[in-house]
């Protein structure tokens, strides 16, 4: 039994922290609501809840069998809350003492619009302030260092204010013969008044020689009490905008902190010990107002975890959201793309079997494809998409390829092709990109509805609001990083959704694979055809180019292949370079 609550009470507020059970049907739902402190569980019904959610809520304590007590709610309201020390408040709200509308805009900047978006602005650097050393102990040596110094001394003269043309300079030199420095303020002639004679202050800046003396301009200036307080402690340095100062910052981020609760730790105390990770508030107030660099080592551990565990968390849940739509195409006669193999002219490698072997289980189960091939150049990956196609086409389904570049489409297009003839199949293969007349595109765009099992080759064209498939089935992107999110998700959206193959010839850590495409499945073509020679390279100037085409043209004539890397595919405006049409004239 909770002691610090009264189960008398028949009003409870605070934020809905996670949902145990919800009926969708009648909207009864079972959740936890933070109350002074305490996890209480509640029970009511609703028409929608969600976690987040500010509550106040009418109703009386029960007692319950699996949770102790519960509040049954009778009435209840979502609102924002009036804890003015809640972290979801806006800045303005009066959460922040200081903070009016002009201010508020100023942070409206940086995306802060409420006091949980301050506590987020972690710092993007700190000042420790070193242990101050009086001036007749300074030597030319510690003077000339880039970093900022504290430096103690007696005020010995007064300080000097002149007029400028544009600003008043005010000057004072402290320190004996040997040891001195000259101190200088701009715009500050009122500093005279703090600097008192034959009283002692620390001068905090950086030190360099100006006309031959050793200069600290605009030094900041404390009593020996006020640097020993902040000697040794770690100031943050935060990314501002204009009108918000570092002072001000600092200033709303100490009333942000002073806040009993601020946010809930989302991970559970055994995950914690087992990482050795420090508590999520904990951490926050660490990383702002550092107590040690240890403690702000370990605040920096647990919110870089914080970090990647949300992303990664965020790409599974893409990743089982898209799983869960069902495969609206029934693929059968599997054998079908054994026999294509079996003509093929020269046999896959191992891991082009298996990546095969990984599409077309997925292609028959029960969910929709989502995987990405990652294989070198040469490694086969084309010959896989065929193949997948070719199947697509068999059980009467249309399936495109999406290639980045033209001159790659059109290379895939008439690989296609040949590979139909060769196989004697009756597949009709559409081409379509942007620069085709608009009379080839309506014949084109015809092609689409007429066939079923068209095998479609293009570029962004295939995205094209007038584009309308029939039955498509299969999509793949060729070289999928050189398109936007956006752009590779457009063909999926056209009609019942289809299966999904992305393929990829940029080396990437398999590691770091499964976190960037968290939502694909990854196959990888690790081996190269059988038949492929070691690579040799050889690095020449210009001056070696009739040379090296007398040598290309050589191994042509024996009956090889060539191919040449041109800087740009197509030419730019802003970029200077041969595109392959250039090279190719």
């Amino acid at each position: 039994m909770r002691s610090n609550l009264d189960y008398e009470a028949e009003y409870i507020e605070g934020f809905v922290e996670n949902i145990i059970y919800r009926n969708e049907d009648n909207g009864y739902t079972v959740f936890n609501v933070v109350y002074k402190g305490e996890e209480i569980t509640c029970v009511g019904v609703f028409s929608y809840i969600n976690a987040g959610e500010f509550i106040t809520a009418n109703g009386g304590f029960v007692k319950h069998p699996s949770y102790d007590m519960q509040f049954s709610i009778k009435s209840y309201e979502f609102k924002a809350p009036d804890d003015t020390k809640s972290v979801r408040r806006y800045l303005a709200s009066g959460a922040i003492k200081g903070i009016g509308e002009k201010t508020k805009k100023l942070f409206e900047k940086m995306g802060v619009y409420t006091v949980g978006d301050i506590l987020l602005h972690f710092p993007r650097n700190y000042i420790q302030y070193p242990h101050p050393v009086p001036i007749d102990e300074m030597t030319a040596e510690h003077m000339q260092t880039e970093d900022k110094l504290a430096i103690v001394a007696r005020i010995e003269r007064t300080p000097v204010t002149r007029s400028g043309r544009h600003m008043q300079v005010t000057l004072l030199v402290i320190g004996s013969p040997g040891h001195q420095i000259q101190l200088i303020w701009y715009r500050m002639p009122y500093i005279r008044n703090t600097l008192t004679h034959g009283k002692y202050f620390v001068f905090y800046g950086n030190v360099h020689i100006k006309d031959g003396k050793f200069v600290m301009e605009q030094p900041v200036v404390y009593t020996p009490e006020a640097y020993q307080e902040i000697e040794n402690c770690f100031l943050p340095v935060y990314t501002l905008t204009s009108g918000i100062t570092n002072n001000l910052m600092i200033k709303t981020m100490r009333q942000a902190l002073d806040a009993e609760e601020l946010l809930t730790d989302f991970l559970p105390g055994e995950i914690r010990t087992r990482r050795k990770l420090c508590e999520y508030n904990y951490a926050v107030k660490q990383i702002h107002f550092p107590d040690t660099m240890e403690r702000l080592i370990e605040a920096r551990k647990r919110l870089v975890f914080d970090e990647f565990f949300l992303f990664i968390l965020g790409m599974q849940y893409q990743k089982e959201k898209r799983t869960r739509q069902e495969n609206r195409f029934v693929m059968e006669h599997p054998e079908f793309v054994e026999d294509l193999i079996q003509k093929l002219p020269y046999e896959l490698t191992g891991a082009q079997r298996r990546a095969l072997h990984d599409v077309t289980e997925n292609m028959q189960g029960p969910y929709a494809m989502q995987r990405l091939i990652q294989g070198d150049v040469g490694s086969g990956k084309t010959i896989l998409a065929f193949l997948a196609m070719a199947w697509c086409a068999q059980n009467g389904y249309q399936s495109a390829i999406m290639a980045p570049t033209e001159v790659l489409a059109q290379q895939h297009y008439e690989t296609f092709q040949k590979l139909c003839e060769q196989f004697g199949l009756h597949f009709p293969v559409i081409f379509l990109t942007g620069s085709m007349t608009a009379k080839q595109k309506r014949s084109a765009y015809e092609r689409l509805e007429l066939y079923e099992n068209a095998l479609i080759v293009g570029t962004h064209a295939l995205i094209q609001e007038k584009v309308q498939y029939n039955n498509l089935g299969l999509v793949i992107t060729d070289e999928q990083h050189r398109f936007g999110v956006k752009q590779r998700e457009a063909l999926t959206t056209m009609g019942n959704p289809p299966n999904v193959l992305v393929m990829s010839a940029t080396p990437i850590p398999r590691t770091l694979a499964i976190i960037i495409y968290g939502d694909l499945d990854i196959s990888v073509i690790d081996e190269l055809p059988a038949q492929r020679l070691p690579i040799k390279n050889c690095v020449v100037d210009t001056s070696y180019r009739p040379k090296a085409y007398s040598f290309m043209e050589k191994q042509i004539r024996q009956g090889r292949q060539v191919y040449v890397i041109c800087p740009m595919v197509e030419e730019s405006e802003g970029m200077d370079g041969e595109d392959w049409l250039d090279c190719a004239s």
